[in-house]
């Protein structure tokens, strides 16, 4: 009897080699080739199911944004009568370079902006994220009673935050206790008015990145 093949487990190891080898090397190190051998699989499997390297590495970045929101999601699920601030800190530091995984995510989001300044579809993928990473964060603040008039404001402050934190923390232009610092000071702005403020999990956060 031939073996079967599982697809989607199939599909899902390409994946996680594309992203292992995107924050390795860059897009430049995730050819078909380099993808097949990480994945421990022969070329002509991942060209089955992706006829070019774009399509390859898009697939990779859009299952690594839902795998994050899951993720996300869950633990904030898991402790729902968690003040406001604590639980938005853990979500924030998750996205900020401060161990090997959330370097490795950082990487990976780095080379997917670079690929995104030149490739029109990567751009619109990385665009999707920005507007729904920021969307999430607004629904969030709106569960905790931030006034609806400060929302904006104070949803794209973070984002911004996060992304003006990420990258100098992970190239060592900033340590992580003054990244740290910084978000603290950041979060104040919003929860010190209100810090036993509870967090309500709403908004599907899908399009998370990193």
């Amino acid at each position: 009897m031939p073996k079967q093949v599982d697809h989607e487990e199939r599909r899902r190891a390409i994946a996680e080699a594309v992203l292992a080898l995107l924050a390795a090397k860059g897009s430049e190190g995730a050819s078909l080739r380099t993808v097949a051998a990480e994945a421990g699989v022969s070329m002509g499997a991942v060209q089955h199911y992706f006829k070019t390297k774009d399509e390859m590495i898009l697939f990779a970045l859009e299952y690594g944004n839902e795998n994050l929101a899951v993720r996300m999601r869950r633990r904030m699920a898991e402790h729902p009568d968690a003040p406001a601030r604590d639980l938005y800190r853990y979500f924030f530091t998750r996205l900020l370079p401060l161990d090997e995984e959330s370097r490795r995510g950082a990487r990976v989001w780095m080379a997917f902006l670079a690929r995104a300044a030149i490739d029109p579809a990567t751009q619109k993928l990385a665009a999707e994220a920005y507007a729904n990473l920021t969307a999430f964060v607004r629904t969030q603040l709106a569960a905790v009673g931030v006034p609806a008039e400060s929302l904006d404001r104070a949803s794209h402050h973070l984002v911004a935050v996060l992304e003006g934190l990420r990258y100098p923390l992970l190239l060592g232009a900033r340590t992580p206790e003054e990244t740290l610092a910084v978000l603290d000071a950041q979060l104040g702005t919003i929860f010190d008015a209100d810090p036993n403020a509870r967090f309500g999990v709403s908004g599907s956060g899908e399009g998370t990145v990193g």
